[in-house]
């Protein structure tokens, strides 16, 4: 596994960074506004590092993290050998915030695109190309068709659609409940349902149109088709300025578990005070300072400052805020959550069969364990050559992670990790074609992993902001309010390190 910091050669050898290392020296003549951060991972991080580098004043900022390591679900370790991601693998680089964030911690030049993005879908007859779609809502008729994912019956009736008249929105509807009033239920089981089961571990009838399918809905507003507004939503893509060109998602040579390192060691060099192992009992603004009291070592301690960011999960950001401001606190703690595990199974490469595509989802009417699977050594060339594929060496081997887990299946989750190998061994080797067992694997659970965006809740997010904005040097962001991408989660932290600075009067001429 690399280590966190370094970046890595094209042919997989760990080098120091290339990036000047220069540390700010402070103007003593400038007031030194205090800022805590509560949350280590990305969010937490990214917070941080806006605040330092957006500002004409530096700041003395704390960083606080409950857990030994930094990164929340970002991190990287080794199945037989090869290093892998535990959670997120890719970037969404049609948007800008993300890649931006790795160019300016010095990773661009391990930016790289994936061998292969096509998915299928595992249906009953085995392996199907995943149709063109958004969020599972097809966008190209023939393609679907071609691709038979969905009864001949229901492909028939799909073009009577246009014809419909426009569906109007009075109140925030399922993504579930509005696709099959348009498209009958085989597009939501088959098509919808897998994709938001792997983006959000949810349930395509709980799970909320304007909030998961933002794009889709807005032009939804002025389309009386689904499917056309669903093609529209297609050509115009998510490409914002400042984004990537290439490929929808990227990747980090040597996984995008190096990115959290990789930010808090620029951190360091701004004098930015990083405490880990450092978990918040409550905060309490007194005086126009927040007061955050934290378990650290044997006993307790008290950090200062004048404003502060809640970078943690929403039903902590609940029970930090309740003598704050109830109202947000209520909305917050109402924010269900569902846990997830990741299962890498490493196998000898001479017993599986070649495998085509990034990997495949899984319809939840399937009844299966796994929800998808990613076939990792034949999508990310770093871990083909680490994994020795790529020079075809004896001793190769093929990497396949499989997520597990939607709401409401956390039992699934509490079997040892050798039942689970069982049983996602069971599911992969079935819809692959593997007969020996793995040679090595790992499991990752993520519990409270991914806030379930339900119906009515861009309106919840809106009350609490509203709740939050009167309370002086107080901000808050993450995964629970405007996507759960690494991509959006980093600019949540963005916006709300940058809201801060333009209280402080703070923010620079030159912040985008």
């Amino acid at each position: 596994m690399q280590k966190l910091g370094m970046t890595v050669s094209p042919a997989g050898a760990p080098r120091e960074s290339t990036r000047p290392s220069l540390r700010l020296v402070p103007d003593a003549t400038q007031p030194r506004r205090r800022v805590i951060v509560i949350g280590g991972g990305i969010a937490g991080l990214t917070a941080a590092h806006t605040l330092v580098t957006e500002s004409q004043e530096l700041f003395d900022i704390t960083l606080l993290e409950g857990s030994a390591e930094l990164g929340g679900k970002l991190t990287v370790s080794e199945v037989a050998g090869v290093p892998v991601d535990e959670g997120a693998e890719s970037l969404l680089a049609v948007r800008p915030e993300a890649v931006s964030l790795v160019r300016e911690v010095g990773l661009e030049r391990d930016l790289v695109d994936p061998i292969t993005t096509k998915p299928y879908l595992w249906l009953k007859d085995g392996l199907r190309p995943m149709p063109p779609s958004v969020m599972g809502v097809p966008t190209d008729l023939r393609a679907l068709a071609a691709a038979r994912v969905l009864p001949n019956r229901s492909l028939l009736k799909l073009p009577l659609e246009y014809r419909r008249r426009a569906t109007r929105f009075e109140n925030d509807v399922s993504v579930g409940a509005f696709v099959e009033s348009r498209l009958g239920r085989d597009v939501v089981d088959n098509m919808v349902e897998p994709l938001l089961g792997g983006v959000y571990a949810g349930r395509a009838d709980a799970l909320s149109l304007e909030a998961t399918v933002p794009a889709l809905f807005r032009e939804l507003q002025d389309e009386n088709s689904l499917l056309r507004a669903a093609q529209r939503t297609a050509r115009g893509g998510s490409r914002r300025a400042g984004a990537r060109r290439g490929p929808v998602f990227a990747g980090i040579r040597g996984g995008v578990g190096r990115l959290p390192g990789a930010v808090a060691d620029e951190l360091r060099l701004y004098g930015v005070d990083i405490c880990t192992n450092t978990s918040v009992r409550s905060v309490h603004r007194v005086d126009d300072v927040w007061r955050v009291i934290v378990n650290r070592g044997e006993g307790q301690e008290v950090f200062t400052a004048e404003d502060m960011v809640l970078a943690v999960p929403p039903h902590v950001a609940s029970g930090l805020l309740a003598h704050i401001c109830p109202p947000a606190a209520n909305d917050l703690g109402l924010i269900d959550m569902s846990s997830v595990a990741v299962v890498t199974l490493a196998y000898r490469a001479a017993d599986v069969a070649p495998m085509s595509g990034s990997g495949f989802l899984v319809p939840q009417i399937a009844g299966r364990t796994i929800k998808a699977a990613n076939f990792a050594s034949s999508k990310w060339n770093w871990i083909a050559r680490a994994a020795g594929t790529r020079q075809q060496r004896d001793d190769a081997l093929v990497l396949i992670r499989a997520s597990v887990g939607r709401i409401g299946e956390e039992e699934a989750l509490e079997r040892p990790d050798r039942d689970l190998v069982s049983d996602v061994h069971a599911d992969v080797a079935a819809a692959v074609g593997i007969a020996t067992p793995p040679v090595d694997f790992r499991v990752t659970r993520w519990p409270d992993a991914l806030p379930q965006y339900a119906t009515g809740h861009v309106r919840r997010v809106d009350r609490i902001r509203a709740s939050l904005a009167g309370i002086e040097g107080l901000e808050i962001c993450g995964a629970a309010f405007d996507g759960v991408g690494v991509a959006a989660v980093i600019g949540s932290a963005r916006t709300a390190a940058r809201q801060l600075l333009a209280r402080s009067g703070a923010a620079s001429a030159t912040a985008g």
